[in-house]
């Protein structure tokens, strides 16, 4: 059947309903394989049919490189039982995902969100050396020269990616948000901070994951040094160090600290739009070619950012680019201070910063899901 297409995502959030979504609008019976889908303000359209696989586990590397494989095991036989005729739309999660056009006849098109195998071994976990490595690259040649086509979300993948076949083969499509959804709001009109007792706060948000490649500990430290009664950090989330920093804050009596669980997706907009500025972290071992999608979230309700992460890398490339933060390395903690001291004492920067965030999320805004629609 020439219009349908399966959507191939282990983990499955608001970009991959979008374009399930795009599809079903453009006339086509989709198909989504997924372990997880995580919901906002959009549900799936009732036509796409979901299978559902091992939800991705990212709690430490056994478990991360166990999901991938059962989930890649389980992707093949699905698509042998079930969609042999359908085209195939792979996300690279998981990892081995990509390599299933090896097996099969369909045809389809890639969207890469990290460059396998070359993070594993950036990570540490395999050597470069290894035949396994040698083994895959050789596999992603046969690949993507097959593919009808290949899409990555930054500049920085698309050249990663040109090691396997042509740059000018690869289109580029940025990560998007939702500006009717997400949007800047005053505080006397927000929700959230009249719910968290948060009037007259400068707040300093940080939400999202907790877990253990996350250098949220700074948060705790930052908060440490800043003796400024009108500072709130508001830490929205949950994951393996929840409970560290819990313990963090009641053994340091932090009073400036609000430790809270992620929020209902009619929450969010509030919760985003409360941060006076934001920090966004980039993961231990990730690539320096990714961009956290929360990144895209905050620039739409006007946030200013307080990234931590390399110098180098596609965050801070992005931040530098559309003058709307900073970028920092997770040890600069008196820097990190004095970024934060700056924007309360001077209004008109923040009010820069704030309308840099608001423009440039217009470049990232949903027009960018129809290009997936050929």
């Amino acid at each position: 059947m020439t219009n349908e297409i399966t959507i191939i995502n282990q983990d499955s959030g608001y970009l991959m309903i979008d374009i399930a979504n795009s599809y079903v609008n453009a006339g086509y019976r989709v198909n989504l394989i997924a372990g997880r889908l995580v919901l906002r303000n959009k549900s799936l359209h009732p036509e796409i049919r979901l299978n559902k696989i091992i939800k991705y586990r990212r709690n430490n590397t056994i478990n991360r490189l166990f999901s991938w494989g059962i989930g890649t095991i389980q992707i093949l036989i699905l698509v042998w039982l079930r969609y042999r005729k359908s085209k195939l739309l792979i996300v690279s999660n998981p990892p081995m995902a990509t390599l299933l056009p090896l097996f099969f006849k369909n045809n389809y098109s890639l969207l890469i969100y990290d460059v396998y195998p070359d993070a594993l071994y950036e990570m540490g976990v395999i050597s470069a050396k290894s035949p396994i490595i040698r083994s895959w690259e050789r596999a992603n040649k046969k690949v993507f020269k097959k593919a009808k086509g290949i899409i990555t979300i930054t500049e920085g993948m698309k050249n990663a990616l040109s090691k396997y076949t042509r740059a000018n083969s690869i289109e580029v499509i940025p990560i998007w948000t939702d500006n009717n959804y997400l949007k800047p709001l005053k505080k006397e009109e927000n929700s959230f901070i009249k719910d968290n007792g948060l009037e007259g706060k400068f707040i300093v948000l940080y939400s999202g994951n907790l877990g253990l490649a996350h250098d949220v500990e700074v948060i705790i430290n930052l908060a440490m040094i800043i003796d400024n009664p009108v500072v709130k950090f508001v830490i929205i989330g949950d994951g393996e160090k929840k409970d560290k920093l819990a313990r963090m804050i009641h053994e340091n009596n932090l009073k400036n600290c609000l430790l809270l669980p992620f929020q209902s997706p009619d929450v969010l907009p509030f919760s985003l739009a409360a941060a006076d500025v934001a920090i966004v972290t980039l993961a231990k071992n990730a690539s320096l070619l990714a961009v956290p999608s929360k990144t895209y979230n905050l620039m739409s309700v006007g946030a200013p950012i307080m990234c931590m992460a390399d110098k180098n890398s596609e965050l801070a490339n992005l931040v530098r680019k559309y003058e709307i933060g900073e970028c920092y390395q997770s040890h600069q903690h008196k820097e990190m201070k004095h970024f934060i001291e700056k924007l309360i004492d001077n209004k008109q920067i923040i009010e820069q910063y704030r309308n840099n965030s608001i423009n440039a999320s217009k470049n990232y805004g949903l027009q960018n899901v129809n290009r997936f629609i050929n």
